[in-house]
């Protein structure tokens, strides 16, 4: 009676031993098939979604552009008035509206805090315009042509897209709504309350420096 009871034990022991070896075997099988079927993506389609550069930000928000901008600046057009000035120590860059179009572009609908309207801006990413010329990473002075400069934080323009905007519902920005270049910021009222940020929205932009 003793000896049939403990046979019963001992193909119970075996058959859980067994089933727990199939079960890891399976698993193992599984992970390395799965990790073999969803490779990461490759560096050039996660460079468009996310910043690339580094920044303080701990949740940046995505930068997607409209268009990439292209390879070389364009010379300006006979008579072509300029816009914007890029100045560092020992350089400047004068840049016309056509040259602008030829930069990096975004898009994005955003309310303008001082107008209280509600518009869908295009223009270049502030990042964008910081590498060009020269001085990315740096904090930012934007000159207005009333006489306004503000600073924008190195930490705030590299994790957050904003940009100089030209365009507004599209048409060319006009003064009467801040332009013809004005910053603007993303619609993100947690991150950049108006109260606290409204100096970041300088129009009537004319020129962009690197501060000391």
């Amino acid at each position: 009676m003793a000896s049939a009871v403990v046979k019963p034990k001992g193909r119970l022991l075996r058959w859980s031993a067994a089933a727990l070896i199939m079960t890891v075997g399976l698993s193992a099988v599984g992970s390395v098939a799965f990790s073999q079927n969803a490779p990461s993506l490759p560096a050039s389609r996660q460079a468009a979604s996310i910043p690339a550069l580094p920044s303080t930000n701990s949740s940046p928000l995505p930068f997607r552009y409209l268009r990439f901008g292209k390879a070389a600046l364009p010379a300006p057009k006979p008579g072509e008035r300029v816009m914007l000035t890029l100045e560092s120590p020992g350089h400047s860059l004068k840049l016309t509206r056509g040259q602008l179009l030829a930069l990096p572009t975004m898009r994005y609908t955003t309310e303008q805090p001082q107008l209280h309207r509600t518009f869908t801006y295009e223009g270049v990413p502030l990042r964008d315009l910081a590498r060009l010329g020269g001085f990315v990473g740096k904090d930012l002075r934007v000159y207005a042509s009333n006489g306004f400069m503000t600073v924008i934080r190195a930490s705030d323009y590299l994790s957050t897209p904003m940009m100089l905007a030209y365009v507004a519902g599209g048409k060319p920005i006009s003064v009467l709504d801040k332009g013809p270049l004005t910053v603007v910021l993303p619609p993100d009222a947690t991150q950049f309350p108006a109260r606290l940020y409204s100096r970041y929205w300088v129009w009537y932009a004319v020129k962009i420096s690197p501060a000391p």
